[in-house]
Formats: structure tokens, sequence, C-alpha cells
């Protein structure tokens, strides 16, 4: 009988969540859910009806999605009963501070970047690279390739200068990227449109333009980030050539992934490859093979499932929690379904504030009480106007 995981989402998000409900299945009996369809229930009161279901259901292991939710925070996941417990990290490059105080709750770390499992590990924790496309190569790999040069994704003011000065050196290229979420073409249609292209080009720097990192925050303008997209191209059998990124670098070579820093250096890489089709074909397939290998099932999961099934795990312990850490969990537990209409218990969740500032000084205290005064009194009467409109 296999093993039962929870795994507790944010919220629906089929393209991402899916992946991973499969590659747990195929291990466990899985079952999942969306912290997001609890709107009318306040933090305690969702940590209450998930215990109640991992009782219900004898669930052995939880698994925790964590990136843009502060909700899914240290607190959280300690309050969450459970023998095992599971963190993962999609776009861990801007959270990375804030991640690194929530995964001491658990105890593995997954992340969907090579680079950041480093940074995991070099902090103590247990951590492992994710692949969440599909492990299979796709069926249309021999597609006839009509398309030169693809590229999806968002369009940047940085990533537009790039496409532009590509077209304007006379490269075929095909872009159907977007500047917001609406104009996304459909999965099965860009899929497809990967299938006929001969190259992807893969953008690797952020789309905001400042960083909000939480040891220095707007600091930087971007990272350079590791992209899903990589391994999407490889598995359609399409050849990638890439912005830099140390993700990548730590998995592909340059004889498997071409790597650009500047506009002129991509021009050139690409015009050099459409120029050779013995040589396009050498890359392809050595890039194609690279990934085949890195998605196989007893290279990629299987390792992941030996590490849950370990008795004891390596755990992080931290000094202290960060005051900014508090202020920002305390607020996020305060503002959970906060209504005019419900204040008497948004006042009874002080009692959690209580408890994840025990052990601070009388100063930080002192501060996160009066802004959590503050929080409870102007977003009750903030959320109460928006209703009415």
């Amino acid at each position: 009988m296999k093993n039962k995981v929870l795994i507790i989402f944010k919220y629906p998000h089929g393209y991402l969540n899916h992946p991973i409900v499969k590659k747990f299945s195929n291990y466990y009996d899985t079952e999942y859910l969306y912290v997001n369809d609890y709107k009318n229930k306040n933090f305690t009161e969702i940590v209450e009806h998930i215990n109640n279901l991992i009782k219900l259901k004898n669930i052995e292991i939880v698994v925790f999605d964590v990136d843009y939710f502060k909700f899914i925070n240290f607190f959280f996941i300690k309050k969450i009963n459970s023998k095992k417990k599971i963190f993962i990290t999609g776009d861990d490059f801007e959270f990375h501070e804030f991640h690194s105080v929530t995964a001491s709750a658990c105890d593995l770390v997954l992340s969907q970047c090579p680079l950041s499992v480093l940074k995991y590990k070099e902090k103590g924790y247990e951590a492992f690279f994710l692949n969440i496309e599909s492990s299979k190569p796709s069926k249309n790999n021999e597609s006839k390739k009509e398309i030169d040069v693809l590229f999806y994704g968002h369009i940047t003011p940085d990533r537009k200068i790039i496409l532009d000065y590509i077209a304007k050196e006379g490269i075929s290229l095909k872009n159907v990227g977007h500047e917001d979420n609406i104009t996304m073409l459909p999965q099965d249609k860009l899929l497809n449109l990967i299938s006929k292209s001969k190259i992807v080009l893969n953008l690797s720097k952020t789309r905001s333009t400042v960083l909000l990192n939480y040891a220095s925050e707007s600091v930087y303008k971007f990272y350079y980030q590791f992209k899903g997209k990589l391994m999407v191209a490889g598995l359609h059998g399409t050849a990638c050539v890439s912005e830099y990124s140390p993700g990548q670098a730590l998995l592909f070579s340059e004889e498997e992934v071409p790597t650009f820093f500047t506009k002129e250096e991509c021009a050139m890489i690409l015009k050099k490859l459409l120029n050779n089709d013995e040589l396009l074909t050498k890359y392809t397939n050595k890039y194609t093979s690279k990934i085949c290998d890195l998605f196989e099932e007893k290279k990629s999961f299987e390792i992941i499932y030996n590490a849950i099934k370990k008795s004891n795990h390596r755990k992080v312990e931290l000094i202290k929690i960060p005051y900014w850490y508090l202020r920002m969990s305390a607020k996020q537990i305060l503002l959970k379904n906060l209504k005019l209409s419900n204040l008497i218990k948004a006042i009874f969740q002080f009692k959690i504030i209580f408890t994840i500032i025990k052990n601070s000084s009388f100063l930080i205290k002192l501060l996160i009480v009066s802004e959590s005064v503050i929080n409870t009194f102007w977003y009750s009467i903030i959320y109460a106007l928006k209703s009415e409109k």
C-alpha cells in the first residue's frame, strides 16, 4: 500500500500544479487542496480543517507550495500535523531569504532551479532538483521544422531590444511573446509551435524592473533566472539558444545549449547554427539526449522518493527569526478573511501573534503588536468599503 501525501497548493494553476501531482502520484496515494479556496476561513480555521483532513485520511506526508504566497509560512507549516513536511519552490530567485526561513519548518526542500538547490544545501538543508515538465519526450518530435527561431514568454523592454535586433539582422523569428497573461497562446498550440521550430530562444533575465530581496531590498534590477522552457524545448526535439543563467550552466555545457550575454552574441550564434544544418543537428541531438537523461524517472524523482523514505532528516536550526519575517507573517495571519463582520474572530488571532513573537525583544514585540492592531482595524474597513462597491 502506498503512503498518503497531501499537497497544499496556493491556488489552481494547472500548468504548474498538475505535473507536481503526477510526479507524486507515481509513488504515493496523492491528494491536494488549494488554500485560496478557504476564502471564508481565518488562519486558525484553515489549520484546523487541514489537520482534520490529515487525521481523517491518515496522511503521513504534506507538501507545501510556497511561492508568492506568504500565508504558507514557517508558523503555518509548524502547525500542520504530519510525520514529514516537504517544501517546494519554483521561483526561489526573488524570495530565497524568506523561503530559507520557512524551509526550516520542513524536512526536505525541492526546487525547480539547480542553483537554488545549491543555495539551500549551503545553508545545511537537504535539497533536491525537481523537474516538473513532462517526463517523456513529445510524440511530435518528428514534425517538419518550418520555423527558424521561436520566442515565447513575457516581452519586457529589455527582451524587446534583443528581439528587435535579431529581426533587424535578418534572422527569421516567430515571436509569440506577450505583455500580459491574457494574450498567452493555449498550451497545445504553443507546444505544437515548439515542435515545428529549429531553435527556441530563451531569455533568462527576470521580468521585474526592480527585485525585492529581503536582505537587500530594491538593489538589483534583475537576476539571471533558470527557465523551464530550457526543458520544454528539448522534450519537443528542438534546440535551444539561451541567455546566460548560472542554473542552466550547472546542467548544460556550451555544446548542448549555446549561451550569450549580449544581443550581438545572440544574433551571431543563431546565424551560425541556421547556416549550418550539420552543426545545428549536432547541437540538437546532444541537447535532447541530455534532456531525456535528466528526465529519466530513476535519475530524477526516485532520488527524491528515497530521500523522503529516510527515517531521519537533517534539520536546520535558526538562531532567530528576523523581524521582517515576523512582521510579514503577523500581517498575513491577521488579514486572512478579515472583515468588519468577524472582527471579534480576527482579534482572537492575536493569540497566534503573541506566540510567534514570545522569544523576541521588547522592541520587536511592541512594534509588531502595534502594527497588528493598526492593520486589523485599517484593513477591515478597507475590505468593507471594497465589498460595498
